[in-house]
């Protein structure tokens, strides 16, 4: 098939290889690179100047564009690694190695059929699913949102070049002026849309990104207009391709990881930066001749494979628990997405771009079922939910009984512990009740994944017990301050409050229950302000120490006034390090002991409050360094919650409601 070229740039193929390699220093989690993602920026705006210098070519050579030959050799480069990565995903998750992952046959079809990048955007991602992903268990196909716009951008770029180019020829003017106010609009467009829809949307939704792209289309306007005047271009022009690199390096590095000018609408100026880059490599000059390197070169040529394959290695490597060295297992990950790119590139992805018989027609009918059949293949994927959480049976067979309360009771004294904090409970089992003991269980998603234990071990053990779960996932109990997460600034009090002061205090008059189990973990030993935009600081400062006593005393006495007869907090284990973050947080033991310790001085001087040492308790059974007890590092399996009911938690907090 005949068709219009472009001269080939081997310094192109060596800034794709800068791209791709920042990227994957990015998602290695190396601490230096926080702003490695901007790489993809700049495959954005070559992939735009790229593009748009095939149309201008054709165009020149031919007269017009033929947008059926343009989709025809975008499907013959981009299908067939992507339908290969996919089906590779869809054959590993049903033979288990992403169990634990949620909504994966959606992400599947939203990369599939390219609108990746709005299912991110609307996913309405839980902040389990977050905390999930930060330790270990993240989706092997998050990454496929940056191809996603480029795909629509694909697209649709063919029919408004069109467009512009019949709008250019009445109007009597070159494209460079149409693309350059496109350019300018969705510029401004960015900042807009951060402003008005928020930073997911400035980063996901593609007219966000789009300038990105357009900045490429715009140098390849540029470029031919020259080429076509006769021009050459000035040498000192290449000096901006050092800079350029410099630039996007040094963005690359001090650009902020979850927040700041990424989610604000400046991308565009990186878009910028690249095509001034770009434009900078059409002269000889030092630049040029290093991103020609042959190494470059050839790492440039399989990028799109290593971009596609690189994030579902580390996600499957991260599973492992291998606890490699982390020099090593960067290696590891990018050995093996080496290896996998190089054989897509050479077995799958060349054979079929260089295909004569793959006519026109006979490509889409290959793309159209090839996407069918991974389409598919979707089904051969367990439908999966989360993997703590509280099976609808049991909850139905120990939920609280509503109606009358008959009184509890009182144990003897010599069945029941004398201390308010223990770890392991009399060898003998409670005396049984004479009515089942009503239990809730309030706290964040830590308290749901526990919790669901105790509503195991009720339903087994009706006569003892009857358990009901009142948890907000994301929210911890200390109302107080500012916190910035990696999914953006929280007021605290605004965001948990109605949680914690109506959420459950309406349902615990509903349910009376007896005794109240409270389990408050990562979110209330997470840095925080005090005052919005006052210092940042750790719960080991004794000024947060206070307001967090404070605040837990508070709720703490809220849920005495209600009439709550006990008052039961765990002293909860500390979860086990996230290999995935950069600084954790939520796995420093020492900002554990300050929420411990805060935990003990609540019960003294209230005689209605204990304390449970559940910390003690998985850490002289084996469980608090059992990583298949806690897959994501923080949240118990029902398997693992089930034998700490029944074992400790369950008999020693009826215990507790006998005292």
């Amino acid at each position: 098939m005949s068709r219009s070229t472009i001269t080939y740039q081997p310094a192109l193929d060596g800034l794709r290889a800068v791209a791709v390699t920042v990227v994957l220093f990015f998602h290695a989690r190396l601490g230096w690179m926080h702003g490695g993602y901007l790489g993809v920026s700049v495959f954005f705006t070559l992939s735009g100047f790229l593009i748009t210098s095939l149309l201008l070519a054709e165009h020149a050579a031919t007269g017009t564009v033929k947008a059926s030959a343009f989709y025809t050799r975008r499907a013959r480069r981009l299908l067939p690694a992507s339908l290969v990565c996919l089906s590779l995903v869809c054959i590993l998750a049903a033979a288990g190695a992403f169990d634990g992952i949620t909504k994966l046959r959606r992400d599947v079809l939203g990369a599939l059929f390219q609108v990746f990048n709005w299912v991110k955007l609307g996913s309405g991602e839980t902040y389990a699913d977050i905390t999930a992903a930060q330790a270990g268990l993240r989706r092997p196909l998050d990454h496929y949102w940056s191809l996603a716009i480029e795909e629509q951008f694909y697209w649709v770029w063919p029919l408004v070049f069109l467009g512009l180019l019949a709008w250019c020829r009445r109007r009597r003017t070159t494209p460079l002026f149409a693309v350059g106010v496109l350019v300018a609009l969705f510029s401004v467009a960015a900042p807009v849309i951060a402003m008005v829809w928020g930073p997911d949307a400035a980063y996901w939704a593609s007219p966000a990104r789009i300038a990105e792209i357009l900045f490429g289309a715009l140098v390849a306007c540029v470029v031919a207009d020259r080429g076509a005047a006769g021009e050459v271009l000035d040498p000192r022009i290449g000096l901006l391709a050092p800079m350029g690199l410099i630039a996007i390096i040094a963005g690359c590095v001090f650009f902020p990881d979850g927040h700041g000018p990424a989610y604000q609408g400046a991308l565009p100026l990186v878009g910028a930066v690249s095509a001034l880059t770009i434009f900078g490599l059409q002269v000889p000059g030092v630049a040029r001749s290093l991103l020609a390197a042959r190494p470059l070169v050839l790492l440039g040529r399989i990028s799109y494979g290593v971009y596609l394959y690189h994030w579902p290695v580390f996600v499957l490597v991260d599973r492992q628990a291998w606890n490699l060295p982390s020099v090593l297992e960067v290696v590891l990950k990018w050995s093996i997405t080496l290896a996998v790119a190089t054989v897509s590139y050479v077995a799958v992805e060349r054979p079929v771009r260089r295909s004569e018989r793959l006519v026109p027609r006979l490509t889409l009918v290959g793309a159209l079922t090839a996407t069918a059949a991974v389409a598919a293949l979707v089904l051969v994927i367990p439908v999966t939910s989360k993997y703590y959480g509280v099976d609808g049976g049991q909850a139905q067979a120990a939920s609280i009984a509503t109606g009358s309360v008959a009184p509890l009771v009182p144990a003897s004294s010599s069945s029941v512990p004398t201390s308010t904090s223990t770890a392991t409970p009399p060898s003998t089992l409670p005396p049984v009740p004479p009515r089942p003991v009503r239990l809730v269980v309030v706290g964040d998603s830590t308290a749901e994944a526990t919790g669901a234990g105790l509503v195991a071990w009720a339903a087994a053990n009706p006569a003892m017990a009857q358990v009901e779960l009142v948890t907000g996932a994301g929210c911890g109990l200390v109302l107080v301050g500012h916190q910035d997460l990696a999914f953006g600034p929280r007021d605290v009090e605004k965001e948990c409050g109605p949680y914690v002061n109506e959420v459950i205090p309406s349902k615990v008059r509903a349910l009376q229950p007896d005794v109240v189990v409270v389990i408050s973990t990562v979110w209330d030993v997470l840095d925080r302000q005090l005052v919005a935009g006052g210092p940042t600081l750790s719960p080991t400062d004794p000024d947060l120490e206070a307001a967090m006593k404070y605040s837990l005393a508070a709720f703490t006495d809220s849920l005495l006034a209600l009439g709550v007869s006990r008052v039961v907090w765990l002293r909860e284990p500390v979860p086990l390090p996230t290999p995935t973050a950069s600084i954790d947080q939520q796995s420093d033991p020492a900002r554990h002991a300050v929420l411990h310790r805060v935990i003990d001085q609540l019960a003294d001087g209230r005689p209605a409050v204990r304390v449970l040492d559940l910390a003690g308790w998985v850490e002289e059974n084996g469980l608090a360094a059992d990583e298949s007890a806690r897959p994501d590092k923080v949240h118990w399996t029902t398997d693992a919650s089930t034998r700490i009911a029944t074992e400790f938690l369950g008999p020693a907090v009826v215990r507790e409601a006998l005292t």
